[in-house]
């Protein structure tokens, strides 16, 4: 391994020196800044895999300066954009890589590429750094006139101010982003935009702009939406301090298939002077049900009732249990015979063809009745 990582060191340098002598300048020759990049940016991926990140950068840095010397502008910044990957990623440098992602963005734009410059800005580098290059993002793309281009760079934008709880300023791009939405005819994006407004100023605790908003939106087509419906529900349930109508407008699928961001937001509205719920396990609620200890329903209720107070059940229920142990006898018998080859069970005469003689008739003698009459006294 290590073997490996110093041959590719070795190759960066000669790189490098072949860099540096197409640099120079004589009397016959010229400097030729365009292998000069190409061999700055052979020697930062020799560094990057020998996992040399910073000299790598310097390479980046180098190749950028030769592109942007021999006019190749885009390759320029994409050189300058590799160096401040590496600053973010591997090195974890969010002040260093901003301003290499500053310098890539002037070079996309000086390339008349927007939409790449806009893009850029999507690198994870400090909060404040992201937002604003995310700002800068969404002014270029309405300087060139590319809003519809823009819509995916101004939500990001929006999502990222929410989430660092930025409500004001995500509510002043969100109404950039309406403009752009009326500009193509996108009435329905610019419902679910109005919504997320409405939303986002409640979250702040400002109703009252929050009331002027969506009254300014339905002068509309927006007052013919479910959107307005939903807003008009939220204001009524903070006017009147009513959670449990907030929680329930909520859960309707068209809040719920907001963008991400605001419609975690929206789980998060409170009326004023709310405290949250207590949170109950769902396996300790009164509605979880033992197994062992269910309650009986009425049909079952109503059946016991019955046997309590029918007289006869008792004789019924002694009846079928003297035919259910008969038959099990016979059943028992069956199978002990057909299991024993070596039992003989002798044919059962029948009690009608035989004799008065054979059968027998219980004897009553005198005393077997006086023992009776004395058990019944």
């Amino acid at each position: 391994m290590n073997e490996n990582k110093d041959i590719k060191i070795r190759e960066a340098v000669q790189f490098l020196t072949e860099g540096d002598k197409a640099t120079k300048k004589s009397w016959f020759k010229k400097p030729e800044w365009d292998v000069a990049g190409q061999n700055y940016d052979k020697a930062a991926s020799c560094f990057k895999a020998a996992r040399s990140f910073d000299q790598a950068i310097q390479a980046y840095q180098k190749a950028s300066d030769a592109m942007f010397k021999s006019d190749s502008l885009f390759m320029a910044a994409k050189s300058m954009e590799s160096a401040a990957n590496l600053a973010a990623q591997q090195l974890k440098q969010p002040e260093r890589a901003s301003e290499m992602y500053r310098k890539a963005s002037d070079l996309y734009q000086a390339h008349m590429t927007p939409d790449r410059a806009g893009e850029i800005t999507m690198e994870p580098i400090s909060v404040d750094s992201a937002i604003e290059f995310y700002v800068a993002a969404c002014n270029l793309f309405e300087s060139e006139d590319r809003g519809r281009f823009a819509i995916d760079t101004f939500k990001r934008t929006i999502a990222t101010m929410i989430k660092n709880k930025r409500y004001i300023e995500a509510v002043e791009i969100m109404h950039r982003l309406s403009k752009i939405y009326q500009s193509i005819n996108n009435q329905s994006g610019l419902n679910k935009n109005c919504l997320g407004i409405i939303i986002t100023l409640l979250a702040a605790e400002d109703e009252v702009e929050a009331k002027k908003q969506f009254q300014t939106f339905c002068q509309h087509a927006f007052v013919r939406s479910e959107e307005s419906a939903i807003s008009s529900s939220l204001l009524d349930a903070f006017e009147q301090g009513d959670q449990d109508l907030i929680d329930k407008v909520m859960r309707n699928p068209i809040v719920t298939y907001l963008d991400n961001e605001v419609a975690k937001l929206s789980r998060e509205l409170q009326v004023p002077g709310f405290s949250s719920r207590p949170y109950i396990p769902q396996s300790v609620g009164p509605e979880k049900k033992n197994m062992y200890n269910q309650p009986q329903s009425d049909s079952y209720s109503l059946q016991n009732q019955e046997k309590k107070t029918n007289p006869y059940y008792l004789n019924d229920n002694m009846v079928n249990e003297d035919k259910s142990l008969h038959d099990h006898k016979d059943e028992k018998q069956t199978f002990d015979g057909d299991n024993d080859e070596n039992v003989i069970v002798p044919p059962k005469e029948d009690p009608i063809h035989q004799p008065p003689s054979a059968i027998s008739a219980p004897v009553h003698s005198q005393e077997t009745a006086e023992e009776e009459d004395d058990g019944l006294c």
